[in-house]
């Protein structure tokens, strides 16, 4: 789960990059700021955005590894002959 909000905040990256530096050729010399920054600011707010909403983090979400075995108990008994 946590690889496909990765995958959607880097893609939501990609997006506002292209966007931003389409627009920032367009406008010549009076654009403000740097797409790069305005890219990876919009990534992160996606990527937090996606946590919150799903709840990842939160401690809700169980592994499905299975706890390693325990070993057997030492009992200080001798055993019944």
């Amino acid at each position: 789960m946590n690889a496909l909000f990765f995958a959607i905040a880097c893609a939501v990256t990609c997006l506002v990059y292209r966007r931003a530096k389409n627009q920032q050729s367009t406008a010549g010399a009076t654009a403000n700021g740097n797409p790069a920054v305005e890219a990876l600011a919009a990534g992160r707010v996606a990527l937090a955005m996606l946590a919150f909403l799903f709840g990842v983090g939160d401690g809700s979400f169980t592994s499905t590894e299975t706890p390693p075995p325990k070993p057997p108990a030492i009992s200080s008994s001798p055993s019944p002959r």
